[in-house]
């Protein structure tokens, strides 16, 4: 078995059961993330107005299946899936030259990025290539539109056990994450005694 069979399965909505339609890890081509331009501060002024901007991305559902299966919720929660070489020129161009090296590679295929999750490519079809998860870019969508989006996207890859609560922790480790304001630079300088 490759890498590849060991990360995902491959699924259609067609041949899945109903309550097996949509899970934690599930990929979806051709996501529509709405944005609303105009609208900055609020209260908005009287005459201010809104555009609906709609950009399709390719997203993986973060909401556990649980609570997807048990009906427990009306809207699931995405985040954006970028490839590899797009998310690298995008930190670039943001000023992130560290993106360009191995070091910076090393680091996510660690864990230790924890705005970012690595996702191992997928040759055949549905093809994908190495991807990033970016946990800057989160939405929420309408479970029924979810489920529409992913019947039209035919086959479609979803991550398999233990690779799903590997990407649900890596989310949780970012959600969670504490800047802590003390300086323990102290404490290593007396580790010297």
């Amino acid at each position: 078995m490759t890498a590849e069979e060991i990360w995902y399965q491959v699924v259609d909505s067609q041949q899945l059961k109903s309550d097996a339609l949509l899970e934690q890890g599930d990929i979806l081509r051709d996501c529509p993330r709405f944005g609303i331009e105009g609208l900055d501060h609020w209260p908005p002024p009287d005459d201010v107005v809104v555009d609906v901007a709609t950009d399709l991305v390719q997203a993986v559902v973060l909401t556990q299946t649980c609570d997807l299966v048990q009906k427990k919720v009306e809207w699931v929660l995405l985040a954006v899936v970028v490839p590899w070489p797009a998310a690298r020129e995008a930190m670039v161009d943001q000023g992130n030259q560290a993106a360009k090296s191995g070091k910076f590679r090393d680091a996510l295929v660690q864990g230790n990025l924890p705005a970012l999750a690595l996702l191992h490519r997928y040759a055949a079809s549905p093809q994908m290539n190495w991807s990033v998860v970016d946990f800057h870019q989160l939405f929420v969508l309408p479970k029924s539109l979810v489920l529409d989006i992913a019947s039209a996207n035919g086959a479609r890859l979803r991550l398999a056990s233990p690779y799903k609560e590997h990407l649900s922790q890596a989310f949780a480790r970012y959600f969670m994450r504490v800047g802590l304001p003390h300086d323990a630079k102290a404490f290593v300088k007396e580790g010297a005694e």
